[in-house]
């Protein structure tokens, strides 16, 4: 079954047309989610998997297998404390914090001991945005690995994992199609700075860009129209915002922002379009799952690779290996996917749907059945019915559903089933009857 509580009285899930489990074993005939007449007799379409929850299961298990390599990233960057405190004490004169405004602006230098509680506390919020990722998301992950949630809606944790795939596939690819010099990717010799670089790209490069050069100016535009729908602290802390042209504006404009500002601070010109990719789907989780899930996505990016360089041995390089295969491998399909989102979005079509089979209109005639079934929420407030034989009143002609039942069988206004939720009926002695279970009401 695809989720749907059904109703007490209920025998059809309402949504999928599942038959009640308890009720399996009942004799009761299948009803899937397009039952019509066919081949001169009736007929019941059976449901058919969505082959996209296929993928989308198989996708969640090998996220799970990524979910090892991000526990091992942040034991990394846990025990990498003891390496970068020391540092900080003793050798570091100190770490400029920028902003991005939108070339990049030193603001202040910070040193001491107020870098090592600065450190700490990128620890803490990196920490704490995966938790929050994993916990919240963990009950509709786990129906996405089992092919019980809807194929086009996505967990926090899914969409996170997905987008970080397939920017690790187009980083990848345009790395070897440049195939950039030594020069033009810098590096830190030392492990304690890049535990600590990298660390604070992860926290810090989210708030001056997607906080500030999102979230701020979406403030500024709600409360200058007196529009504003979402919490103030919504606004800084991300989620929960559509996609509409303010939004998608301010996440174009960030995102070049975001690759240029990486030109800027030593990168290779090469490194422009992937980061400009990068900040498109950092921008995307920000507003539509919240700064915690920008955070661990590029928390994932930039540390992916140092728990070899802080534990290293052959074996790790072997499985490590293995795993950056596979998730660049699905990294290409959620490249596919996420680009294909975005052309559904440009155009406002969708791509990729199966359509279910239709009866012919002689065949319906002859058993009197409608072409399809619609679904209403069972919980609605139902419209009144007219008995057969009376006159409808005149449909709308922008609805060829209700033009092309049969009069017979027109229903004038809405008519919910009690028992499995179905939207259409018939007149029998004074009662309706559900064209999909027989119930009588």
């Amino acid at each position: 079954m695809c989720g749907t509580i059904i109703p007490q009285l209920g025998k059809y899930c309402p949504t999928c047309g599942a038959i009640r489990p308890s009720m399996r074993y009942s004799g009761l005939p299948e009803a899937g989610n397009r039952r019509a007449p066919a081949y001169g007799s009736p007929y019941y379409y059976k449901n058919r998997t969505d082959w996209r929850r296929i993928i989308k299961a198989i996708a969640a298990f090998v996220m799970i297998v990524y979910l090892f390599q991000l526990a091992f990233q942040i034991v990394t960057l846990v025990w990498g404390a003891k390496l970068v405190v020391p540092d900080i004490l003793e050798t570091w004169s100190g770490v400029t914090l920028f902003v991005i405004m939108p070339i990049v602006v030193d603001l202040l230098e910070i040193s001491g001991y107020t870098l090592v509680v600065y450190y700490y506390s990128l620890i803490a919020a990196i920490v704490a945005s995966c938790l929050w990722i994993f916990l919240t998301s963990f009950s509709q992950f786990t129906k996405e690995a089992r092919m019980r949630a809807e194929s086009r809606r996505h967990s926090a944790l899914f969409d996170t994992l997905g987008l970080f795939f397939a920017t690790l596939f187009f980083s990848v690819l345009i790395a070897l199609l440049v195939q950039p010099s030594s020069d033009e990717v810098p590096s830190p010799t030392v492990l304690s700075d890049s535990l600590f670089l990298l660390a604070n790209a992860s926290v810090w490069e989210e708030l001056v860009t997607r906080v500030l050069l999102i979230g701020v100016p979406l403030l500024a535009w709600a409360l200058l129209r007196s529009s504003r729908k979402n919490r103030i602290y919504s606004y800084f802390l991300g989620g929960g915002f559509k996609m509409n042209l303010p939004e998608v504006t301010l996440i174009l404009v960030s995102s070049v922002i975001f690759g240029f500002a990486h030109f800027e601070g030593g990168w290779g010109a090469w490194k422009i379009v992937p980061t400009t990719a990068a900040g498109l789907a950092f921008g995307y989780l920000f507003l539509k799952h919240g700064l915690a899930a920008a955070i661990m996505m590029h928390f994932a990016t930039d540390y992916l690779a140092l728990p070899l360089e802080a534990f290293y041995s052959f074996a790790l390089e072997m499985i490590l290996g293995l795993g950056v295969l596979l998730w660049l491998a699905f990294g290409a399909v959620f490249f596919v996917y996420y680009t294909t989102r975005m052309l559904e979005f440009v155009t406002g079509r969708k791509y990729f749907e199966f359509e279910q089979p239709q009866p012919s209109p002689g065949v319906q005639a002859a058993y009197g059945y409608p072409p399809s079934y619609r679904y209403a929420p069972v919980n609605q407030q139902p419209w009144p019915l007219q008995p057969e034989g009376a006159i409808p009143p005149p449909a709308p002609e922008s609805d060829p559903y209700r033009q092309s039942v049969p009069q017979s069988m027109s229903i004038v206004g809405r008519y919910v089933c009690p028992a499995c939720g179905h939207t259409e009926a018939r007149w029998v002695n004074g009662r309706f009857q559900c064209l999909r279970c027989g119930n009588l009401s």
